[in-house]
């Protein structure tokens, strides 16, 4: 006898020990069979937009996630840049120190105007305007990165918002996503202001390696900063 045959007539014999039923075994092994080949539950429209928004909002929630990851590792790299910067300045600063002495003919460590003792002090010079400049840049970048983040918490908030249908929102729902625009333009108005910052800066250090050159070359030194 087969295991399948075997299993059937167990069955069938533990049904007919129930004295309760009104159904004989074969009744109820048509009816399990019935139910095993139930068709698929039919959704209706309400029910279909319903599921239909959880998923639109649930991949939103995903991608949101990935971007604020990436945002994260970019100010890990910030921060280690401006860690290295503050260590090249205190470097550039100690280095600095010790040439003016040499020019100022200090305790025998040089003659005043040495001309190769100028050249080292104008290329520390500029080489500190670099570093603070890019300290500037870096922390511009840093509010910048903020602001990307604040601005994608309040798209993926307005997008969950919007998935919804307005019908279906009370006032007070309808007053928060106008608000959450009228954040979000904000935003988008202090990043492009963080731009023009940047611009600015960078005209205004075009304007100061003019000046500092126009000096070196007055002193008869050469531009060369390698």
């Amino acid at each position: 006898m087969s295991p399948m045959v075997r299993a059937e007539l167990q069955l069938r014999r533990q049904l007919s020990f129930s004295e309760d039923s009104d159904l004989s075994s074969d009744d109820i092994l048509e009816r399990a069979s019935q139910k095993s080949k139930r068709e698929p539950r039919t959704y209706t429209e309400e029910e279909l937009n319903a599921k239909l928004t959880r998923r639109v909002q649930k991949a939103a929630r995903r991608q949101a996630k990935q971007e604020e990851l990436k945002r994260l590792h970019r100010a890990q790299i910030i921060q280690r840049q401006l860690e290295q910067v503050e260590e090249k300045q205190r470097q550039l600063e100690e280095r600095g120190v010790a040439v003016e002495k040499a020019l100022r003919g200090e305790a025998g460590m040089g003659k005043k105007d040495d001309p190769k003792l100028m050249q080292e002090w104008f290329k520390l010079v500029q080489e500190k305007n670099a570093m603070v400049r890019y300290e500037s840049e870096l922390m511009i970048f840093a509010r910048e990165l903020e602001l990307e983040d604040r601005q994608s918490r309040l798209q993926q908030e307005l997008r969950e918002r919007m998935a919804v249908e307005d019908h279906l929102k009370t006032e007070e729902e309808l007053s928060e996503e106008k608000k959450i625009l009228n954040e979000m333009l904000e935003v988008v108005e202090q990043r492009d202001a963080l731009v023009a910052l940047l611009e600015e800066q960078r005209l205004r250090e075009k304007e100061e390696d003019k000046d500092l050159e126009a000096v070196m070359l007055s002193k008869g030194f050469s531009l060369n900063w390698s």
